[in-house]
């Protein structure tokens, strides 16, 4: 029997790009080496944010001042000026230039408060003064705002609250299969709330929302679009201001709170954080902060924006000093980082299916492809994440299938916590278009290498966007408009919801250690989200038992009950138990459970045989329950039905025989 490789260093299959993760390994422990040497800690090397921006200091006199720093290494002259100069040029304060491209300013404890607007007039080397300065947001601004009157104008704020919000709850437990629910504050107010580009808050997402999904069973919350964006339809992935939550939903307190009215659910708090890229705006994020692209490579990406220089320590000390600042400020419980392709790849791994393990280290010209520099910046950035809270998660959005990602630095591998299983929501839609075999179904759903632990999810955020249709929306149509009642249906309706209902239980219990849904898809919202134009939820609609939204909502909470009450089972992998293509079933064991899915849509299997581990199992979930907008031909009964194996001849597995209707999914649990 084989040995199952327990990182990529031991695993054959990726002999011949040993020397690859050897050098990964190597350069982050050379480079933390130095940086403890250097800075004591890798806590310490992050400290941009204390060293640089506005802080209130105490002088040895006794006096207190503000001391305002900003990194500016292509500057000649630096101003700050503020709204109680009027904004005005001629009356603003001159920072004094340092070493190093450093400027800085002390000015009296009175020349500024909580709230008081702040602008940069910067002039670059070789540039014009005067008027011809140019216009910049402080990087470590905390607090910034767009301007009702002028959109396109952008200004930061002192956030220095005479008594900032404390927190009251503690970290909740990580949890070993966490059930994410990823939502966009903005997006997420009631569709009765709306009006014309209106937004959420965080207030009242705090008061709404937590305690929806908190009931609804899961564990985890994913934040979209909460570091400060210009763009709103960028739905946060093109940053401006990398230090302040989103001023669009409330103030950076009101943040905060939402952060502890999470903990206090017992729910994770995790952010959506771009530091593949940044936003191409000069006058509101860093694209040319002082004039030059210091923080950033040559050459634009796919998205038209600027792409970070992971070469630069400062840009890695930034990005670092950033990561250290959400969980420490506003106490976070981890990231996701969006676009790890863009940071691992030095051609962004474009145009390529990566369908074998060697496009993950050469190019289509047969030269290595890593971006060192953005492989290193990421292992230190999970080694200082678990650093600060070891309980943090660090989840990896990652489309080739780089071995290794969830492995540590020593292991070859970049640290993170869990990786998205990418490759399913694209499966869903092909099977959705056309028919696909039940043997590429279970390969799909179990895709991953033994050591790295990945989440898989129906659909995210990609497949709701911007006029691209949720899978409820490909299944059924515009006959969710007329057909959602519970008295109307018609077949492509019944066969659309039951078709929803397994692929959902399908890919949560065969997940390897979690799992991820979308607001509003746990009840199969309709339409699309779109910015302003469509800035809202329909809650109401799981909330009327007239409808067949309520019964979408009810599966999705007995799936999350699911994994609560079994939580055991869902420690250990699943276990193929049986496959029939022409009949379309499939059947896995999870733990002490059995899993049995006929996705044929006409054909019902009775008296279906097939070897399972001995026991008795008893009926615990049927996808077909009225309740849950089934058509109710398999329903568990009280007291379930119960099952028991069937001896078979010189095996150790008995045989077990289920009764599965058309597009139904049974689960049982063995018990002693």
């Amino acid at each position: 029997m084989s040995q199952i490789p327990g990182n990529p260093l031991e695993d054959k299959a990726l002999t011949s790009y040993r020397g690859f993760l050897l050098r990964r390994a190597r350069r982050f422990a050379e480079e933390l080496e130095r940086i403890v040497a250097g800075y004591g800690s890798l806590r310490g090397y992050a400290d941009l944010h204390i060293r640089l921006g506005v802080h209130k200091i105490r002088r040895a006199d006794g006096s207190r001042v503000w001391r305002l720093r900003e990194y500016m290494p292509n500057a000649e002259a630096l101003w700050l000026t503020t709204d109680r100069l009027n904004f005005q040029r001629h009356a603003a304060y001159r920072f004094q230039k340092l070493e190093n491209g450093v400027f800085q300013l002390s000015l009296p404890e009175d020349a500024l408060e909580h709230g008081t607007y702040m602008e940069l007039r910067v002039k670059p080397q070789g540039g014009g003064g005067g008027q011809g300065a140019l216009r910049r947001v402080p990087a470590f601004a905390a607090w910034v705002e767009q301007d009702a009157a002028l959109p396109d104008q952008w200004c930061a704020r002192l956030w220095a609250p005479e008594k900032a919000y404390r927190f009251r709850h503690r970290h909740p437990a990580k949890a070993v299969f966490p059930r994410i629910y990823e939502a966009h504050v903005g997006m997420a107010q009631p569709a009765f709330d709306c009006h014309a580009k209106s937004v959420g808050s965080y207030k009242a997402f705090a008061a709404d929302m937590l305690p929806r999904i908190k009931a609804a069973g899961y564990t985890a919350v994913q934040l979209m679009g909460i570091l400060e964006h210009p763009l709103y339809r960028s739905y946060g992935y093109q940053v401006s201001s990398y230090f302040a939550p989103s001023s669009r939903f409330g103030t950076p307190g009101e943040f905060r709170e939402l952060v502890d009215t999470a903990h206090g659910l017992s729910l994770m708090v995790i952010l959506d954080i771009p530091h593949g890229h940044a936003c191409a705006n000069t006058e509101q994020g860093l694209a040319a902060y002082d004039g030059s692209r210091y923080f950033f490579n040559s050459r634009y990406n796919q998205w038209g924006t600027p792409s970070f220089d992971y070469a630069l320590e400062m840009t890695r000390r930034f990005l670092l000093s950033n990561c250290r600042w959400w969980l420490e400020e506003f106490r976070v419980d981890g990231f996701r980082f969006d676009a790890v392709g863009n940071m691992i790849y030095a051609d962004y791994g474009l145009d390529d299916d990566f369908s074998h393990v060697g496009r993950c280290f050469y190019g289509k010209d047969g030269l290595p492809r890593a971006d060192e520099h953005g492989e290193l910046h990421l292992c230190l950035a999970n080694a200082l994440i678990h650093q600060i809270r070891p309980q943090a998660l660090s989840i990896a959005e990652e489309f080739s299938g780089m071995p290794g990602l969830t492995c540590s630095p020593e292991e070859g591998g970049l640290g993170f916590d869990r990786r998205f299983a990418m490759g399913i929501p694209d499966y869903w839609e092909k099977c959705i278009e056309s028919s696909r075999d039940m043997g590429s179904l279970w390969h799909e759903m179990t895709n991953h290498r033994p050591y790295d632990r990945t989440i898989s999810y129906v659909e995210c955020h990609d497949q709701c966007i911007n006029g691209h249709d949720a899978m409820i929306w490909r299944l059924i149509g515009r006959d969710m408009y007329d057909y959602m009642s519970v008295f109307t249906d018609n077949w492509n309706t019944s066969r659309g919801l039951a078709f929803y209902r397994l692929m959902r239980l399908i890919t949560l219990c065969a997940a390897d250690a979690g799992y991820l849904n979308f607001m509003g898809n746990e009840f199969g919202h309709p339409e699309w989200l779109d910015d302003e134009r469509r800035a809202h939820r329909q809650w109401h609609l799981a909330e009327r038992p007239d409808l067949k939204y309520a019964g979408l909502a009810a599966w999705d909470r007995a799936q999350m009950a699911l994994v609560e009450e079994h939580a055991a089972d869902f420690r250990q992998s699943p276990l193929f138990r049986f496959i029939h293509e022409d009949d379309r079933l499939l059947a896995f064991e999870r733990g002490r459970l059995l899993l049995a899915f006929n996705f044929h849509e006409l054909r019902a299997r009775t008296g279906l045989l097939f070897a399972v581990t001995p026991g008795k199992y008893v009926e615990r979930l049927s996808s077909d329950e009225s309740a849950f907008a089934g058509r109710g031909n398999l329903c568990v009964g009280n007291p379930p039905v119960e099952h028991f194996t069937s001896v078979l001849e010189h095996r150790y597995e008995q045989d077990v025989t289920l009764y599965l209707p058309p597009m139904t999914a049974l689960v049982l649990r063995r018990e002693d």
